[in-house]
């Protein structure tokens, strides 16, 4: 009796199992690249979002503490507004009688009436980027071991740090402001800005300005 007879299985030859092999590694490495775009565009975009996010709060703080300003024509060696700009970088310093929701007043209790400074800092990490700091302490103490100032970092790789003030003499903006005291503005433009553009890294990545009307009645 004659067996049928089977067709015969024709087995994968070893250029083919080298081109599979190829095709695969060639596809994974596509995955994984895009992976890496995408891992990286999360990060970025994290990274840009939460530096805007405190750019905002830093920009709440300074407007915060300038419309509790407290200066005084009969103790102006203690309440004082002073202020200046350096290149890209100002400085400010004042008393202000800062309510409890302002960022830091747990540290001071019932010492209200603080001095406040908002100036850039090189980050003690990363010495080429600079923060905008924000230094607190009571108005009637002396800065010591006893009193000593609190410091906040409120926005990270800060680019730019202006301050405009508002002359009604001659109805314009002006960089300077040399007060008589207790003289205030009658308004102060803030210019912040933080980040790098990718283009020009002389150029903040975002910018962010506010124009706030301080008090100027002296008391």
């Amino acid at each position: 009796m004659k067996l049928p007879d089977h067709p015969r299985r024709r087995a994968f030859t070893l250029v083919e199992i080298m081109v599979a092999i190829t095709m695969f590694m060639m596809m994974m490495i596509s995955v994984m690249a895009c992976w890496k775009v995408i891992v990286s565009g999360t990060r970025t975009g994290e990274t840009a979002a939460a530096m805007a996010q405190r750019a905002r709060t830093s920009m709440r703080a300074i407007e915060d503490s300038l419309n509790n300003m407290d200066i005084s024509v009969y103790n102006n060696r203690y309440y004082y507004f002073t202020n200046y700009n350096k290149d890209q970088y100002a400085c400010l310093d004042f008393a202000a009688r800062l309510p409890s929701t302002f960022l830091g007043s747990d540290y001071f209790g019932d010492n209200v009436v603080r001095h406040v400074i908002f100036q850039v800092q090189p980050d003690p990490a990363e010495r080429d980027k600079l923060n905008l700091v924000m230094t607190q302490y009571p108005v009637l103490a002396i800065p010591s071991d006893q009193y000593p100032p609190k410091s906040i970092i409120l926005a990270r790789d800060v680019s730019l740090f202006t301050l405009s003030f508002w002359s009604p003499k001659d109805n314009e903006w002006h960089d300077d402001f040399l007060p008589k005291q207790p003289e205030v503005p009658p308004m102060i433009l803030i210019t912040l800005g933080t980040g790098h553009s990718a283009r020009d890294a002389k150029v903040p990545f975002e910018v962010i300005q506010r124009v706030v009307r301080p008090p100027t009645m002296a008391h």
